[in-house]
């Protein structure tokens, strides 16, 4: 063995340290298979080059179902979404790899003290930024409803339907549906 071949650094993801798991919410179980699926597609510094799209046909599950998952990850900071058009993500360095211990660290001590998981109020602060959204979202829905809203609303173009595509499910037919995507 060689002085070189100790001190080369890899070029793929080498070293992680996952203390963040210890600090893990309450989440919605799909959170943490689309966790799970981040941390073993991710790329250096955490990077996800992925859609919601992708992991659901990965998982066999519909895309609605993973956005949910990716949104309770990113009101607890594992995740940042970084382009707003979707599909690249970017793992929280508690979780996310690196190619040596140095920058593995360096990066978790150049992490914002909100961004940290390793902290006791973490449930809390979880519950308070889903509370927040879930605030937020029932605000933007009250403002679409407001009667000042559908004067401002633009007029769409009804698509012609099929007759056969046109039967409307009850509500009780819709919840038995399963959530996976039919095989293919």
């Amino acid at each position: 063995m060689t002085a070189a071949s100790v001190d080369h650094e890899p070029d793929e993801l080498a070293y992680g340290t996952y203390n963040g798991f210890a600090y893990m919410p309450a989440m919605p179980g799909i959170a943490y298979r689309v966790l799970f699926h981040l941390i073993g597609t991710q790329k250096v510094g955490g990077r996800c080059l992925t859609t919601e799209h992708k992991i659901a046909k990965h998982f066999g599950v519909h895309r609605s179902l993973v956005g949910r998952g990716l949104n309770a990850l990113i009101l607890a900071r594992m995740v940042f979404k970084e382009n707003e058009a979707g599909g690249v993500y970017r793992l929280n360095p508690m979780f996310s790899g690196g190619r040596s211990i140095p920058e593995h660290l360096e990066a978790i001590g150049g992490l914002d003290p909100e961004d940290r998981l390793d902290v006791d109020d973490f449930q809390d602060r979880y519950d308070e930024a889903v509370a927040l959204a879930e605030l937020e979202k029932e605000q933007r829905k009250r403002a679409r409803s407001a009667p000042g809203a559908a004067a401002e609303a633009k007029p769409v173009e009804a698509k012609p339907v099929k007759e056969e595509t046109a039967g409307v499910l009850s509500l009780t037919d819709a919840r038995r549906r399963s959530r996976r995507s039919p095989r293919r």
